[in-house]
């Protein structure tokens, strides 16, 4: 897609000085658009989609800002300006959905609707019609005149159609709630495809993962961990012994083949009970019949949930990595809150930190690399724009890496004890 439109464009630096003031043209491409002066010796100026920290229109005015603070105006694009936006709208949002990571698995129908996004405080985000597209395990609603943003189906917490209403009502775990309606005669088409692919998030799972590691267990019983551990979030232990006794024992022997790592992670477990431990098993994309398996601890007392990824684990028994001695790397983060106590808001972290595994594919380095080091990978525009990992990062305070057990109890303490509030 390329597109051009004729205006007028100024550029403001952070204390809002004028600092160019331009005729010309904006020229829209996919991952961005260049702003040009009248006159073939003006090459302009490109501003990729990657760049711009905020985004908005009104009054017939376009307004961006970046992240170095510089702020563009665009103007007169006179009875073109409705279309100008649509096309800017539609290019970023399909940068959006690739830098935010909204698609999950493979396209599998798109519709047209309408959509009401509301806090868990019951107020109103936004609202408007747009393109529902449906994906393996996501749906991405794209608006013609605002973001795009995306459901991931691994945190929907309740989900309801209306049939008397023609309408959907999505529930996520933290709270947010959607509404979708005028499907029209897409409607029954739309929620059997929501259906059949919410419905197969548990098939996956169950077929891929849980029936190889937990073969001696019913189905029901398998099931039941599914739903809770929907593409490899944490399931506490005191869960799943509610599921079944045995079953809990198997999963913890599952993840602790190692007794290295038992070792290590015994210091963090003596610190706390059943409902502050925390397994979680997926599928890994990357490699053919490996699981991810990863540990977290919720220590309110410390101010501190940690998280450890376990080396790949391959059919046969053994870790991928076995012949080599691990580090075992293990995450802290802050418990941040403005007031009260820890255990108060440990709820919030937990959800922090599975929400950014399991919707970045369990990759470390965005939960906690400086963003320098991360200038050129593909986490760079989430880092700065997805709320859950930038609350997630602001709260980091160590690793616990060495390959001996002391030593890494060592540095676990000395993280503990800077972390109490």
């Amino acid at each position: 897609m390329e597109v051009t439109y004729n205006l007028r464009y100024q550029k403001s630096n952070f204390s809002n000085k004028v600092i160019l003031d331009k005729e010309g043209e904006v020229i829209i491409y996919s991952k961005g658009f260049r702003l040009k002066g009248k006159g073939a010796a003006d090459k302009g100026e490109l501003i990729n989609f990657s760049e711009i920290k905020e985004f908005y229109f009104r009054d017939e005015k376009i307004f961006f800002i970046t992240f170095m603070k510089e702020k563009y105006t665009l103007a007169d694009a006179g009875t073109l300006f409705d279309q100008l936006v649509v096309d800017i709208y539609k290019s970023r949002n399909e940068f959006l959905m690739d830098a935010l990571f909204m698609k999950a698995g493979k396209l599998k129908a798109e519709y047209d609707g309408a959509f009401q996004r509301v806090s868990k405080f019951a107020k109103p985000i936004s609202k408007g019609t747009a393109k529902l597209r449906l994906y393996e395990g996501s749906l991405v609603i794209i608006p013609s005149k605002q973001d795009a943003f995306s459901i991931h189906f691994n945190f929907v917490n309740f989900y309801e159609f209306d049939d008397d209403e023609y309408s959907l009502k999505v529930v996520m775990d933290d709270g947010t709630t959607i509404f979708f309606s005028q499907l029209g005669n897409d409607f029954e088409f739309f929620q059997e495809k929501m259906d059949s692919l919410l419905g197969g998030l548990y098939e996956t799972l169950i077929n891929d993962v849980l029936k190889q590691a937990f073969q001696q267990f019913h189905a029901t019983t398998l099931l039941k961990l599914a739903y809770k551990m929907k593409a490899g979030k944490a399931v506490s232990v005191k869960d799943l012994q509610k599921m079944d006794k045995e079953l809990a024992k198997e999963v913890e022997d599952f993840i602790f083949q190692d007794d290295v790592l038992k070792k290590k992670m015994q210091f963090l477990r003596d610190q706390v009970d059943d409902y502050n431990v925390y397994y979680g098993i997926a599928r890994d994309e990357a490699v053919k019949n490996s699981f991810i398996r990863w540990v977290m601890y919720a220590i309110p007392e410390n101010n501190c949930v940690a998280f450890c990824i376990l080396p790949r684990w391959q059919q046969g028994g053994t870790p991928a990595s076995a012949a080599k001695p691990e580090r075992h790397d293990t995450y802290f983060y802050k418990v941040i809150m403005e007031q009260g106590s820890p255990a108060d808001k440990v709820e919030d972290k937990i959800m922090e930190i599975d929400q950014a595994l399991v919707n970045l594919h369990f990759a470390k380095d965005p939960c906690y690399k400086d963003k320098r080091d991360l200038r050129h990978s593909p986490y760079q525009y989430a880092i700065r724009k997805l709320p859950y990992l930038r609350i997630l990062r602001k709260s980091y305070s160590g690793c616990a890496s060495a390959p001996d057990v002391d030593s890494w109890t060592k540095q676990a303490k000395e993280i503990l004890k800077n972390m109490k509030v």
